[in-house]
């Protein structure tokens, strides 16, 4: 019986696969494209639950609940999970950001080769920039306020992703928190090196848990050792369970008393002596930096990351294949481009996508001698959003300029990754940006992904702003509008024009709104209203405009947040025979017949 890894599949679903990644006995992970608006393509991990560990409908259904909170986890310090798809027989895929970069535990590791350690304050802003991530998941809240009370419970160094270009994130919360693997033994119980007392002892978790994990991550950077040496097995499970720790002075001199008393705290027996929060772990670390008069940011620990495991690969899959052994399981993308012509701000630069020519546009270039059929022409709805970033003069004001340039790039990174899950991407104007929703090929989902993208962007740049101390908000306008162009072979719009007044009302709309507001037009407001809470927003006077067909007034609604699972259900048990939405289900139907009709190659009818 051959033990070799299944063959490795060209295409799952919408994505093209490019090389595995990793395997293991409940899943693989794969490096995929998936192909965006105008023929980009942008580079993502797709982990695979294998096929026989989903035929239990129990795990399936708990498996979705759980793939679908992990999307709505939208911080700077977490991998994006973009979407969660079931495709039958091949399995259930989660993809998610690529890192290009490697994970904490490779670098310790390359370290040690080099017969050194990281710098103790670098490993310390690594550890605290992870704990601003872990307490966003921490604090996450349902749509009714009540809290989730998310525990990672696999943290460690391997889940701990570091950019080439020095940005830190938390992984694999897509699976790691999913209650169902708290729950049964033997699934995904995370590593013994890293897990808390109680955790190793079966008992109730809570935050208190992941803190321990982090302290056991720091203690190991700091000394360069495992927290428990050389143990393994059932020697090891029983030294986690009883919490004895050595302070990382114990196997080196040069710790700096602060991070040894942190690293202490963090690693307590009993939770309550711990850090009660990972907010309050990253201000100790902050606050001790300060005293010592440590700069540690995002430039340094780039710097040290190329000292010690170098850049192999800046554009993973387009212009060099990835080394395997250079990925860590769990990755997220933060490609960069080259700003476009004539962009002076930070946040005019383009979404973070791979700017890949697909063979279309190759043959379209190089004047091929078969030319390609011509593409019908289509109209189809879609939703045009502005959003307006409040707060980042006192941004400035507070972190110097070169910080407050990182910062910005940060912040614009993390919102082009919220709208690529929506099937958006962001066109960046000073401390704005635009987006049009429904060129992807699920345009029936134009408005919803729309308020979607409003309401995650808006929860984002508050939590952004949590961490730096920064009032940072957002005022968002939705509109509906109409775009013509041509179909794609996937269903794309492409080269497309947005027919006016969309833009104008979404301009005008988005000047009005005020801080914190989601401002939404009655004709988007009337497709979504019964998945969203509303409040009072004012009609508003539309002044003519040239030649543009502008209504009188606008009737708007403000968006405060997303129903719950049973506000929805009362809703439709309130209205069973409202018919609103039902052009939804006609771009549906829209969307199957050029399905039907169109050949994969050329994209002409097939009758």
């Amino acid at each position: 019986m051959s033990d070799a890894p299944p063959p490795i599949p060209t295409q799952l679903g919408p994505y093209e696969i490019t090389r595995r990644l990793g395997a293991g006995g409940m899943a693989e992970v794969f490096l995929a494209k998936k192909r965006g608006a105008e023929n980009t393509f942008k580079l993502l991990v797709v982990k695979r639950v294998l096929p026989h560990h989903g035929k239990s409908r129990r795990f399936r259904a708990m498996f979705v609940a759980e793939a679908q909170l992990a999307t709505r986890l939208n911080h700077p310090n977490i991998v994006q999970v973009y979407d969660f798809q079931d495709i039958g027989e091949e399995g259930q895929l989660l993809s998610m950001e690529y890192v290009e970069g490697t994970d904490l535990g490779r670098v310790a590791s390359a370290a040690r080769q080099k017969g050194t350690r990281l710098p103790p304050w670098v490993s310390a802003y690594i550890i605290a920039e992870a704990a601003k991530g872990l307490h966003y998941a921490h604090e996450k809240k349902d749509e009714e306020g009540k809290p989730l009370a998310i525990v990672h419970r696999d943290v460690s160094p391997q889940n701990i992703l570091v950019s080439y270009d020095g940005a830190i994130k938390i992984a694999d919360f897509g699976i790691a928190s999913a209650n169902l693997f708290r729950e049964e033994a033997g699934v995904l119980k995370g590593k013994f090196g890293f897990m808390s007392p109680e955790q190793a002892r079966g008992e109730p978790l809570d935050r208190r848990s992941d803190i321990y994990a982090l302290g056991a991550c720091l203690h190991e950077i700091l000394s360069g050792r495992h927290l428990h040496g050389a143990l393994v097995g059932d020697d090891l499970l029983e030294a986690v369970r009883a919490g004895n720790v050595e302070p990382p002075s114990t196997w080196v001199r040069d710790v700096p008393p602060e991070l040894e008393d942190i690293t202490m705290k963090a690693l307590a027996r009993r939770a309550d002596d711990r850090f009660q929060t990972a907010r309050d772990m990253a201000g100790a670390i902050s606050r001790a930096m300060l005293a010592r008069q440590e700069l540690v940011d995002g430039a340094v620990v780039e710097g040290v990351l190329a000292r010690l495991v170098g850049r192999e690969h800046t554009s993973p899959g387009v212009a060099h294949e990835p080394s395997v052994g250079s990925l860590a399981l769990d990755p997220a993308m933060l490609a960069r481009e080259a700003p476009a012509p004539g962009d002076e701000s930070v946040l005019e630069r383009p979404a973070t996508h791979a700017a890949v020519p697909s063979p279309r546009r190759d043959r379209e270039q190089t004047g091929a001698s078969h030319p390609l059929p011509k593409r019908p022409r289509e109209v189809r709805h879609v939703a045009e959003v502005r959003l307006r970033v409040l707060g980042l003069p006192e941004l400035g004001a507070r972190l110097g300029p070169v910080d407050e340039t990182r910062a910005r790039e940060r912040l614009r990174r993390t919102l082009s990754e919220i709208a690529w899950k929506r099937g958006a991407e962001w066109r960046w104007v000073g401390d704005g940006a635009r987006a049009t929703v429904g060129l992807w090929s699920n345009a029936a989902r134009a408005s919803a992904d729309a308020a979607w993208l409003a309401v995650d962007a808006r929860e984002a740049l508050r939590a952004m702003g949590e961490d730096l101390e920064v009032d940072l908000d957002a005022s968002i306008a939705i509109v509906r509008g109409i775009a013509d162009g041509e179909r794609d072979d996937e269903g794309r719009l492409v080269k497309h024009s947005l027919q006016p007044p969309a833009e104008h009302l979404a301009d005008l709309l988005g000047a009005r709104a005020g801080k914190g507001a989601i401002w939404v037009a009655g004709g988007l407001y009337r497709l979504v209203r019964r998945d969203f809470r509303w409040g009072d927003a004012p009609t508003i006077d539309v002044e003519p405009s040239g030649e543009l067909p502008l209504p009188r007034q606008l009737r708007v609604y403000d968006l405060e947040r997303a129903l719950s699972r049973e506000e929805r259900l009362a809703e439709m048990a309130h209205a069973p025979s409202d018919l609103v939405g039902r052009d939804a289900e006609k771009a549906d139907l829209f969307a199957a017949y050029h399905r039907a009709l169109s050949n994969g190659a050329s994209g002409a009818p097939a009758i």
